[in-house]
């Protein structure tokens, strides 16, 4: 007898099917959705569910609390044999409760911070560390990661896996970029670092940039003349800023910095490799996973405005190196990280355990 695929249900705390509406690689990109939408390929029965699966009321959504909204969402776990999310150490809380066996597996997209947010809090962080016991595997999206978890936070070394970040590589298609006039910087995270990218804009007035950020990520700082904000675009509108763009900046706080996801920029590096633009970024230690500096990127220092400076002026100076980075970007991505690829190697520890 044939036996059943295994049944994989991903949670997420944001409302996924209001965002993504059309068709999937052209309306919208697949990225957000973890590989899920390519596991039946690799024997794995996927789905998701978000709050809407819940509730209807778009007014007690918004007044619903990030934790309760995950919190409602361990009623669908029972039916599967695996959960992944990033935000289940609120959905585990109920597994000894409710006698879960559905195995419980963790998207690292922002642990390690929360960890080192709360170490001074001590029962704070004990009970997240309890909590981290009951997961069965943490998916890491860089070895960085896994190295501060087994040797600063003491997590079980056979708990973590590494998996790289995937990218929709048919949405995030080439762009012809040697002729355009922005430089662009994307990025709502809370890890970005606007204030170093604004000081290198005034030192260079003749050039336009556009920024694509939250409110928050420039509140209280001052815009320079030549750059344009634009705030909370949708998906098919950033994608026309990208297919304008001529170079591309991720400039992030230093690695000690504990706001925002453990590797900040990371969606978007992947997004401008996969766009086949060129990309100036701060040498974050998750980079080692994705990108050589001088062979798909170019790496920048922290808070150093200057050095942004010098390395935006040598890619705008030297046509043969920004078609090297970018065609380099491009042919890692289609290589190695596709959501395809993620989900091969999603399905292999989904078998495993």
């Amino acid at each position: 007898m044939k036996k059943n695929n295994i049944k994989v249900l991903y949670l997420f705390s944001g409302i996924r099917t209001d965002i993504y509406k059309g068709k999937i690689n052209e309306d919208y990109p697949d990225t957000p959705f973890y590989g899920m939408n390519h596991l039946k390929k690799f024997g794995i029965d996927a789905e998701y569910k978000d709050i809407r699966d819940i509730l209807k009321s778009n007014r007690v959504i918004k007044r619903l609390p990030f934790v309760w909204k995950h919190i409602l969402l361990t009623k669908f776990i029972r039916d599967y044999d695996i959960v992944v999310g990033s935000s289940l150490l609120y959905n585990i809380v109920f597994k000894k409760i409710f006698r879960l066996k559905t195995k419980f597996v963790l998207l690292n997209i922002s642990l390690n911070n929360t960890l080192y947010r709360n170490k001074k809090n001590i029962f704070k962080y004990k009970f997240i560390k309890y909590l981290i016991k009951q997961l069965n595997t943490i998916i890491c999206l860089s070895h960085f990661q896994m190295d501060d978890l087994i040797n600063n936070h003491h997590i079980p070394k056979n708990k973590l896996y590494f998996i790289p970040l995937g990218v929709d590589n048919k949405f995030w298609s080439r762009v012809d970029f040697l002729e355009n006039k922005y430089i662009l910087s994307v990025g709502r995270d809370n890890g970005r670092d606007y204030k170093t990218l604004f000081e290198a804009a005034k030192k260079l007035p003749h050039e336009e940039f556009r920024v694509v950020c939250a409110e928050r990520n420039i509140k209280n700082l001052r815009i320079p003349d030549n750059v344009k904000v634009l705030l909370n675009l949708k998906i098919k509108s950033l994608k026309k800023i990208y297919e304008s763009a001529k170079i591309l900046l991720i400039i992030t706080h230093s690695d000690k910095y504990s706001g925002g996801s453990d590797c900040s920029g990371q969606t978007v590096l992947l997004d401008a490799m996969s766009s086949r633009l060129p990309v100036i970024v701060s040498d974050k230690k998750y980079l080692d996973d994705y990108a050589k500096n001088g062979q798909e990127v170019l790496k920048v220092n922290f808070y150093d405005a200057a050095d942004l400076v010098d390395k935006i002026e040598f890619l705008l100076n030297n046509r043969d190196k920004r078609l090297f980075l970018a065609n380099n970007a491009r042919e890692k991505v289609e290589r190695c990280f596709t959501t395809e690829v993620m989900a091969r190697n999603l399905a292999r520890i989904f078998k495993s355990i």
